[in-house]
């Protein structure tokens, strides 16, 4: 069943759906085939051959493609081969694509015949019906190789296409080490020292000590370091994350039944915790049957399930707060031991049952997955674990944990294996990382150290090399006194944005926008110094400085058209400081217009970006700031006009890219023989873009209401029921007859419910016995009602706004200190996983400063770095007067860095004659974003007029309001649509993601079939084809 909107399937749904694609025909080869002949199959079989016992052949696709086929197989490895020369000192990247005739998990593995003897380079689990990627690599191997494609089911058919091996010389391979690490863990920076006017002063010393790395490196520790000073002081002196190698395993706390003893894990979370270094958890359980306390293997199945869960319940609950991470049940794909006892779903009901005591991520974590080319834990069946937990319900935080117990290393596998699982979008680390004592460990190391480091989707690194006095588990960082071995000089070698980006559009109608020409097309704005200044390296950048006022400056003049949209953007810096908040403004005819905000900092650049709209003649262009001791630095400025009909092809463009996916649907007789002029009839069923109404209380008894809204949407939100000043008039009497009987009606109807809102940070909506709390009672009453609401709906609602608007308000911050918005985050989410969002207007609605998109990662940040690491929404209230889309779409931009979910949550547009247009054009910029995932218009009906836009009339008859909601959800779905098949029985259409079903009619059919089948996203990618799916007549 595909999932349902609810507490946990939505995010879980977002999280899975863009891996499972099915390709009709596959992607270019890599690297043009590289030294593969004939890599397309567009020559017949040249440059293929015939291995073992086979038949082999070249076939075509109804629609043209190529591909080489094995049949009639005698053997595992028998089919196609080609030979290649390898050379000793290079890499390959080996990929391509394969699909077999019958099943939908046939596992194959790509193999090359070396004279060393047989080499796995890569493995993939193939279907029927679709194409599926390989990717992996090979080292270490000279002469000639053979490649193969292996599967033990000789049955199967092996269909191959678009293969490649592509050779690099490890030179070229450190090469791109290097610029990946400077593109994805490195920014350019430039630090001027000035003396008290501002003037360069030439031969300044500049030490620069670094108190907080991005990227997690640490090292394993274990108990020798609560009584070894010598052990804490080369530890705490290097690192700031660790992991403790045994202290926290079962067989470590509870030796025997019924006693559990933390005392040594505690002492060294303490330890920790008082040098400022974070502990990784590690791990619940362990799913080898040699590593279980020694009491365990002789449990009955009830008796473990008791056991176990108390051990989740217990360790769990008793770090949370103090480690980040947990490994759930070790190495699951390798061992099985509780599924033998408890049934197959037992690591998914670990999984789940773990979140409920801590919402920190909970990682899978295994060896062999990037250490070598392993079946049991390759890539493809670790994808297939996470697709496993997340289909058998467990939908929290879920991460990637690779051991990375080396001894061989193959760095082009390592770089494909992890290209393979970022596909998951789920974070990725090195969990243990060591290599076995060789003549080449130390080499190998660096290798790897460098190879994981520059892989973007790896997040932090851990090296396993807890010190013993009798050594270390396969690799020890120090000798017994502390003093660096060779692989400690390895690790310590790793520990350890100067230049703005190009400008966007090659600045557009800016002059001199990277300041390659002096002041060229910049003038001096008020009373200031303006100079064109250069870096040590060359970047050149204009700068002001000793201003006498806000705006005081650099100016640049545009002539504006009123009919265009313009997009701001561009990088500044300031000369001290690393919180200056600068808007970027444009004085036109009409006065001032906001166009963009940015919180600056001193040492980097910074980008705004922003735009303007509804501006016409002569317009200049500022920077401000109220800070006039502050020295403005910018560069690659650009300001880019586009016409309406230019920005409205660009939403549509974008729809099609993130909303839709190109479908071939074939109709096929019993005999697979295709048939034309077939009637396919499509209906949608639920849609993978959540747009929904905000409902209210007189839903309940309105039955024109009701058919009204339930004819038309599957997600909503309340506008008041949930909130405290309706679920507790007077202080503890506590009433939610109304929600209930909402989310009750709601949940008869299949229509899923937006938890709106726990707190809300505004004074002047609070429940008026609320003000007069001391902060003591306050603080008591509101934890109550956080634990009162959402425990009351686990499981009914979808996302909580956990304290409205609390960039624009503080009424809890001042009364109990400036982190009480963080505690609220973290208590609600002791009684839900969902996702907790935050929720603000005048973020997208216009240029305002306190809640404008930098303000608001801030106020992320600050969450986070205050302690709550649970799932995290961005909510933007959407509340519009007069729109500006450029503005919208560059905020969006900026907002979307964050990664996280954003929900339009309360859109409206206050009555004005251009209302219905503004709506449109509203409600198109956000479903065409890529970043937005869920809109909702907040149009709760009253008799007396709507909160600021109604969209239907008394009698329920839609408003010109109603008409463009109206079109918009219809535009998103496929009211309707039926399509005949062509002569090769195909019909081919673009749908929006989501779940159908398809009636088949056909003259030579006595009555029409059914099928249902889902339609997912593509990736984003312009070269994916289209989704195939084959029906059948019965």
């Amino acid at each position: 069943m595909p999932p349902q909107f609810g507490t946990d399937n939505l995010r879980r749904y977002y999280l899975t759906n863009h891996v499972i694609q099915c390709l009709k025909n596959p992607l270019k080869p890599q690297y043009n085939g590289g030294i593969v002949v004939n890599s397309e199959l567009n020559d017949g079989l040249n440059g293929w051959s015939l291995a073992g016992g086979a038949k082999i052949g070249n076939k075509v696709s109804s629609d043209g493609n190529k591909f080489i086929v094995a049949s009639e197989r005698k053997g595992s490895y028998h089919g196609f081969s080609q030979t290649f020369q390898l050379d000793k000192e290079k890499f390959y990247v080996i990929s391509g694509w394969v699909q077999v005739n019958h099943g939908d998990d046939t596992s194959i593995a790509v193999i090359f015949k070396t004279q060393s003897g047989f080499q796995h380079a890569a493995w993939v689990n193939a279907k029927s019906g679709c194409w599926s990627m390989f990717k992996g690599g090979l080292a270490n191997a000279s002469g000639p190789a053979q490649l193969y494609f292996e599967t033990n089911n000789t049955s199967i058919d092996i269909w191959a296409d678009s293969i490649s091996v592509q050779p690099f010389s490890q030179k070229e391979w450190e090469s791109h080490q290097n610029r990946s690490i400077e593109k994805a863990r490195k920014s350019k920076v430039a630090i001027q020292v000035v003396d008290s006017q501002g003037k360069p002063l030439p031969n300044a010393t500049i030490s620069v000590e670094q108190r907080r790395a991005d990227f997690s490196f640490g090292v394993t520790i274990n108990k020798n370091i609560l009584n070894n000073n010598a052990y804490q002081n080369w530890f705490f002196s290097r690192f700031k994350v660790t992991v403790f190698e045994d202290e926290m395993k079962w067989y470590s706390t509870e030796a025997t039944q019924g006693n559990v003893n933390y005392s040594t894990a505690d002492a060294m979370v303490e330890l920790c915790k008082s040098k400022g270094v974070a502990v990784r958890g590690h791990n619940i359980l362990w799913d080898d049957p040699n590593h279980q306390p020694t009491w365990v293997p002789a449990l009955y199945p009830q008796q473990l399930s008791v056991a176990a869960d108390k051990r989740v319940e217990s360790v769990v609950a008793k770090y949370k707060g103090e480690i980040f991470h947990w490994d759930v049940i070790n190495e699951n794909l390798h061992f099985n031991f509780f599924e033998s006892k408890l049934g197959p779903n037992a690591s998914t009901h670990f999984f789940r049952l773990a979140s409920q005591f801590d919402n920190t991520t909970l990682f899978l974590n295994d060896f062999f997955t990037i250490e070598k080319t392993y079946e049991i834990s390759a890539p493809a069946n670790y994808l297939k674990k996470i697709k496993q937990l997340r289909k058998e319900g467990y939908g929290g935080p879920l991460g990637i944990g690779l051991q990375g117990h080396f001894s061989l290393p193959i760095p082009p596998y390592i770089r494909s294996a992890l290209d393979m699982l970022a596909s998951a979008k789920l974070p990725i680390w090195i969990t243990e990382l060591d290599v076995t004592n060789t003549t080449n460990q130390v080499i190998f190391l660096d290798q790897i150290i460098k190879e994981v480091v520059s892989h973007p989707a790896v997040e932090g690194v851990l090296i396993w090399s807890a010190w013993k006095r009798y050594g270390c588990y396969r690799m020890c960082l120090t000798d017994k006194n502390f003093n660096n071995l060779p692989t400690g000089d390895v690790v310590d070698k790793t520990r350890c944005l100067k230049n703005p980006l190009k400008p966007q559009y090659n600045g557009g109608i800016v002059v001199n926008s990277e300041l390659n020409d002096g002041l060229n097309g910049w003038s001096l704005a008020g009373d200031a110094k303006i100079k064109n200044n250069v870096s040590s390296d060359g970047n050149k950048f204009i700068v002001a400085s000793e201003r006498k006022g806000p705006n005081h400056g650099f100016s640049q003049t545009f002539q504006l058209d009123k009919d265009k949209f313009y997009v701001i953007s561009g990088w500044v810096q300031v000369n001290h400081g690393d919180d200056t908040s600068i808007t970027v403004i444009f004085k036109t005819q009409d006065g001032f217009q906001h166009a963009a905000w940015v919180i600056a900092k001193s040492g980097c650049w910074s980008m705004f970006k922003g735009g303007l709209a509804n501006a016409s003649g002569p317009a200049q262009l500022y920077f401000e700031t109220n800070n006039t001791s502050i020295d403005i630095w910018a560069d690659s400025i650009s300001v880019q006009p586009f016409s309406q009909e230019e920005w409205e092809r660009h939403q549509n463009q974008s729809i099609e890219k993130v909303r839709k996916s190109k479908v071939a649907i074939q109709v096929v007789d019993s005999q697979g023989k295709p048939l034309p002029n077939a009637t396919i009839a499509l209906e949608q069923g639920r849609a993978d873009f959540p747009f929904g109404v905000a409902i209210n209380a007189n839903i309940l008894d309105n039955t024109a209401y009701q058919n009204w809204f339930f004819s038309r949407f599957k997600v909503t939100v309340f506008e008041d029921e949930m909130k405290w000043y309706s679920t507790e008039v007077t202080q503890g009497n506590v009433n939610y007859s109304k929600a209930d009987a909402m989310v009750k009606l709601c949940k008869s109807k299949g229509v899923a419910v937006r938890g709106h809102n726990i707190l809300w940070d505004n004074p002047k909506l609070q429940p008026n016995w609320v003000p007069a709390l001391s902060p003591q009672q306050l603080s008591i009453a509101a934890d109550k009602r956080v634990e009162s609401v959402v425990a009351k709906y686990k499981g009914e609602i979808f996302h909580w706004d956990v304290i409205n608007e609390n960039l624009h308000f503080n009424f809890f911050e001042s009364k109990l200190g400036p982190n009480a918005s963080t505690h609220f985050f973290r208590l609600a989410s002791q009684f839900d996983n969902t996702t907790m969002f935050l929720n603000e207007f005048f973020t997208i609605e216009k240029t305002y400063e306190t809640s404008s998109p930098a303000n608001y990662l801030k106020k992320i940040k600050q969450l986070r770095t205050e302690g709550y690491g649970g799932p995290l929404g961005i909510g933007l209230q959407g509340h519009f007067s007069l729109p500006i889309p450029p503005y919208i779409r560059s905020a969006l931009d900026m907002l979307a860095s964050a990664k996280l979910p954003i929900w339009i949550t309360e859109l409206d547009v206050t009555n004005s004659t251009n209302q219905v247009k503004f709506l449109d054009q509203i409600i198109k910029e956000v479903v065409s974003h890529p970043a937005v995932e869920g809109v909702l218009i907040w149009s709760g009906w009253k008799r007396y007029g709507c909160y600021r836009m109604c969209l239907t009339d008394n009698n329920f008859k839609n408003l010109p309001t109603g008409d463009v909601v109206d079109k918009a959800r219809v535009t998103l779905s496929h009211e309707g649509l039926v399509g005949i098949t062509n002569a090769k029985g195909y019909f081919e259409t673009s749908l929006f993601h989501g779940d159908y079903k398809a009636i088949v009619a056909h003259p030579s059919v006595p009555k029409s079939f059914q099928y249902n089948f889902t339609v997912t996203p593509n990736g984003g990618s312009d070269h994916v084809k289209s989704l195939s799916y084959k029906f059948t007549t019965v």
